[in-house]
């Protein structure tokens, strides 16, 4: 197939997908026989009939990981940090909650999701002024999940420390490091460190939206520079295309040499297998062998590597992918909350490249979304019945109000409004459903996190003491002590 058939045929599925998901914009580059194309379309802004291209901006999420490990890599290549050192030899004040991890968690560990810490999200998501260093600074205070180095698990605190020891060993501010060393090598003059350096700023922008109840809505965007390079970056499919043929070059771009042969096995070769189950609660049997090197997942896709990195935040779905020897490169970026467009797109761009018969990714992605919306609505039932039959709560609204505090994951507030209790937690207000005795449920549905428990619990003379949460689904609740 040559790469106009390829444009042609991927311009009518990007077509077919933007209308079965309902996605304002998709838009894809692809680097292959040594050119690259670009197709899709759509509007980057609904509302004031903005269109999209090559060159509009999308925030990428979690695609930023695998800027930040080729940062690290740098680093090593000029002597000043290895892989396999532990962090605290840079870091003197470094400290986690297990205190063998904390002597021995190594660089190599940060960028391969293998410290042994679930997400902890709520943690940042719950204080908007926190930064990098608060970041690594409370990690001493938030629980493992598992033993260290015995199972990959995806997060982003590790990520958001790659960014303190960047800043550390470079000696200067990460986006500034990451500017010189990366994006002026490359030419990439249309991607954004800081959302701050281009919302509103600058023409040609995508803005997030979410479908929900049959209707597109515009969405807040949702600016997390605050947390380094494990989220923040924005950019172009135009940019991207030069991102993926750095990596398709082993470090080389051009002629130019912007990381060594040497890092580029460190970055793309496996360094923790994910087992199924680990990552997400499907699979296909065309992918296999499943694993995570240095900010880049890797696999076999129906017998041939594929090398890649997505990203999800709210509005915006990404994907970066390249096969490793094939001399192919691609990039997916999207303006719709949690459609899987980008996953299914980068499969069939691998079909499409390396001549296989085509599967339909998107009617299978969409089969697996559409079966885990079921299944949360079934959940979200049952709770809401369990809501209804619930005793009467064990004291009155005054008993629970106050203000609670833990130190990792910060300040929660209960207070009572309009004859109930609200609490404070993700930087608004939440009604707390009673759900019988000292029990309630915070209903974050209008975040799509459905209803979470709160438990309030006191001491012998009946006065509440504290409350927990199961804020992280892979450890115990989190207890919030009730400050005098």
């Amino acid at each position: 197939m040559t790469n106009q058939e390829m444009k042609q045929r991927l311009d009518c599925i990007i077509e077919g997908i933007r209308e079965k998901y309902h996605v304002p914009s998709i838009v894809v580059s692809v680097h292959k026989d040594g050119e690259s194309f670009f197709c899709g379309g759509g509007l980057a802004n609904v509302e004031e009939n903005v269109p999209a291209d090559e060159n509009t901006i999308y925030a990428i999420a979690s695609a930023s990981k695998a800027f930040i490990a080729t940062a690290v890599c740098i680093l090593c290549d000029e002597g000043k940090c290895d892989l396999d050192k532990p962090v605290k030899a840079y870091l003197p004040d470094f400290e986690m909650y297990d205190s063998y991890m904390t002597e021995h968690l190594t660089v190599r560990d940060a960028l391969g999701h293998r410290s042994g810490l679930p997400r902890h999200d709520i943690m940042w998501l719950n204080d908007r002024d926190i930064t990098i260093y608060d970041v690594v600074h409370r990690l001493r205070y938030l629980p493992p999940a598992f033993e260290p180095r015995a199972r990959m698990h995806y997060q982003n605190m590790m990520f958001t420390l790659a960014t303190v020891l960047t800043e550390k060993l470079s000696g200067q501010p990460w986006q500034d490091f990451v500017t010189e060393r990366i994006l002026k090598p490359l030419g990439m003059t249309r991607t954004y460190l800081k959302a701050s350096d281009y919302r509103g700023k600058v023409p040609n922008q995508a803005e997030p939206y979410r479908y929900r109840d049959g209707q597109l809505e515009r969405m807040e965007y949702n600016d997390i520079s605050h947390l380094g390079s494990c989220g923040c970056i924005s950019s172009t499919v135009h940019d991207l295309d030069r991102w993926a043929r750095l990596q398709l070059g082993r470090g080389q771009f051009e002629g130019k040499r912007v990381f060594s042969e040497k890092m580029a096995d460190q970055l793309h070769c496996p360094q923790m297998i994910i087992k199924p189950g680990e990552m997400a609660p499907y699979g296909f049997e065309e992918v296999d062998f499943t694993s995570y090197g240095q900010g880049w997942f890797i696999e076999s896709y129906r017998g041939h590597k594929l090398v890649h990195h997505g990203g999800t935040i709210d509005g915006f779905k990404s994907l970066v992918g390249f096969l490793p020897g094939k001399g192919v490169g691609f990039s997916v970026l999207s303006n719709l909350e949690r459609n899987q467009s980008p996953a299914a797109l980068g499969y069939i761009i691998c079909d499409l490249a390396l001549g296989l018969s085509e599967i339909d990714w998107a009617g299978r992605f969409w089969d697996v979304m559409e079966n885990m919306r079921r299944q949360a609505q079934e959940q979200e039932k049952k709770i809401e019945d369990a809501i209804k039959n619930a005793p009467a709560q064990s004291r009155p609204n005054a008993d629970y109000a106050g203000e609670f505090f833990h130190p990792g994951y910060g300040r929660l507030t209960v207070r009572e409004q309009d004859g109930g209790l609200v609490i404070h937690i993700l930087c608004k207000d939440m009604p707390l459903r009673p759900a019988g005795y000292d029990l309630f449920m915070a209903d974050a549905r209008s975040d799509g996190a459905g209803y979470v428990p709160v438990r309030f619990d006191y001491d012998l003379t009946g006065a509440v003491v504290s409350l927990s949460a199961p804020l992280e689904p892979m450890c115990a609740p989190i207890v919030f002590d009730k400050q005098k």
